[in-house]
């Protein structure tokens, strides 16, 4: 009995604690939701993100439907591809393994609040979507299946979600960093995973390619999205209070 009313007393002594604690995840899950449809109006009501993405799509086709995909294919597995490759590959493939690094990023983010992580998480988010719709919008298919050509809806692997997912939480960190030396380390990181998925033979360059410059465009999209919709800047006459919202 002395143990049940021990026990009691424990749970009662942790529910305001748990409660606050609770309320706290939830009011930073609302700030991060009210953050991520900014980054969505940053990236999909900009037209310089179809731009960019259009032009990126245009070098992938060439690529892809010229045969220079598989040139680069066949050059690297039987020039570079050795057990070295495939050793280094088992670890750099691990930042592109989603059921890895997205409740990884969550888990750190709701028990830290830490805006490298939320910022990564929104990026996922952001780019996710158009990411799944191009790999089938593509067509492509694997090394493995035959031709790199581009075949609308036939296939679902035009894109490689393993650079993207592994490369937002290298290139967010870069955009965060504030030496050149580290940051440019951290851009040359976010493709690991990507030339991970080439040494494996699990996809042509191209859709390594075109899934790394996503994340470029999706970390991008929360950088600009995220910037504060209120500012104050010091003006000689007292201060200067400015609003801005991105459409």
């Amino acid at each position: 009995m002395r143990a049940v009313i021990s026990a009691v007393l424990t749970v009662l002594f942790l529910i305001p604690s748990l409660t606050a604690r609770a309320e706290g995840v939830f009011g930073r899950l609302d700030a991060a939701g009210t953050r991520l449809s900014g980054d969505y109006r940053a990236f999909y009501l900009d037209s310089g993100s179809y731009l960019r993405l259009g032009g990126s799509l245009a070098v992938g086709g060439a690529l892809a439907n010229t045969g220079a995909d598989a040139g680069v294919r066949d050059f690297y597995q039987e020039n570079i591809r050795n057990s070295a490759t495939d050793v280094l590959s088992d670890i750099t493939r691990l930042p592109g393994e989603a059921l890895i690094t997205v409740p990884a990023l969550a888990l750190f983010y709701l028990s830290t609040d830490n805006l490298w992580a939320e910022r990564s998480l929104r990026a996922l988010f952001v780019g996710g979507p158009l990411g799944l719709f191009l790999r089938s919008a593509t067509g492509g298919g694997r090394p493995t299946e035959g031709s790199s050509d581009w075949s609308p809806f036939s296939n679902n692997n035009g894109l490689s979600g393993h650079s993207f997912i592994g490369a937002v939480p290298f290139i967010t960190a870069a955009k965060m960093e504030e030496s050149p030396s580290v940051r440019w380390l951290l851009y040359g990181a976010s493709t690991l995973p990507a030339l991970s998925r080439i040494n494996d033979d699990e996809h042509f360059f191209s859709q390594a390619a075109l899934g790394w410059y996503l994340a470029y465009l999706s970390a991008s999209a929360v950088e600009k999205g995220g910037a504060p919709l209120i500012s104050v800047s010091p003006y000689k006459d007292g201060a200067v209070v400015s609003f801005s919202l991105v459409f």
